[in-house]
């Protein structure tokens, strides 16, 4: 299958993908914090090749992983949590990569959590008894990846979503990118230490607002409040971005990674106590009417609309 994510200035192509999901004793291992990761053997399940819902791949020194389903706005199913922690694993260990970018195929970034894969499961229950434990180490992925990250978002960037662009070192957006937090629309919280990371980027009140109301906040805005570095043109992230990336990803490693590590100290521990804080809510949460009632609303507007529409219902 040839994939390609050429609207975020990426043009090479992937020839190959394998659908692959992540093994019962892997899932086992997780309960490890992930700077306890071990390094991936060669040929194992890491390689790039090994991936259905990203597209991944390296560009000299840059590890690209790039959201990639895009008939449902690249909306995540729990496969492409394991694919997302298999990846940032991967780029972790290997010694070539000095930077991880982020970004999503057709336009779009992500539109966060495919609340539709619950039908698939006969007992979802069992589904919400593993969401907090998945999430925890998806996000500790993330929190202890000692690789530069960054955020390249182009177009809707949702809910878990906008989370993983926090949680990058640096974000550039483009001119059509906007961020959205919907959890209290669907009777839930904030998750993956959301509810420390917006007030620290965008103050207390203007994150409040966001992640209180679910208001939407514009690519200008974004800038504005220095959630963005930088608010490139579509058109122009080949020709302007990309070099510029790359030519990052030269710096001294050395020194990349020591300014990585006095950046990250001081918040890790906050992280990891607003990621507690926010499992212990959603767990309970979860167990609502009311985000049982917002999981059946998009299970028959699905029907309704048929397969590939559904997360448009979010954006």
């Amino acid at each position: 299958v040839v994939m390609s994510a050429s609207n975020n200035g990426i043009n090479t192509k992937q020839t190959t993908t394998v659908s692959t999901s992540l093994p019962t004793s892997t899932a086992k291992a997780a309960t490890a914090t992930a700077h306890s990761i071990t390094k991936p053997k060669p040929n194992s399940a890491s390689q790039p090749c090994s991936y259905s819902e990203l597209h991944v791949q390296q560009r000299d020194r840059i590890y690209v992983i790039t959201f990639n389903r895009p008939t449902v706005c690249n909306a995540l199913t729990r496969r492409g949590y394991y694919e997302l922690i298999r990846a940032l694993n991967y780029a972790t260990f290997d010694d070539a990569i000095t930077t991880v970018v982020l970004t999503g195929a057709d336009g779009c970034f992500t539109s966060g959590n495919d609340l539709t894969q619950l039908s698939q499961y006969t007992s979802p229950h069992a589904f919400f008894r593993s969401s907090n434990y998945v999430l925890r180490f998806l996000i500790k992925s993330f929190i202890f990846c000692p690789k530069v990250l960054v955020a390249l978002v182009d177009g809707p960037c949702i809910g878990i979503g906008f989370v993983f662009a926090m949680l990058c070192d640096v974000v550039y957006c483009t001119e059509r990118a906007y961020f959205e937090t919907p959890f209290t629309r669907l009777g839930l919280c904030p998750e993956g230490c959301a509810t420390y990371l917006l007030p620290q980027l965008l103050g207390r009140v203007k994150a409040a607002e966001l992640l209180l109301f679910g208001t939407r906040l514009s690519a200008v805005e974004a800038l504005r409040f220095n959630l963005v570095a930088r608010i490139v043109p579509q058109s122009e992230l080949e020709r302007q971005l990309w070099p510029q990336l790359l030519a990052y990803a030269r710096l001294p490693v050395e020194s990349l990674r020591a300014t990585k590590r006095v950046l990250a100290k001081m918040e890790r521990e906050q992280l990891l106590h607003a990621l507690k804080a926010e499992c212990l809510e959603l767990e309970r949460l979860r167990k609502g009417e009311t985000y049982q009632r917002a999981i059946q609303a998009f299970v028959a507007r699905k029907d309704r609309m048929g397969s590939g529409d559904e997360n448009k219902s979010k954006l």
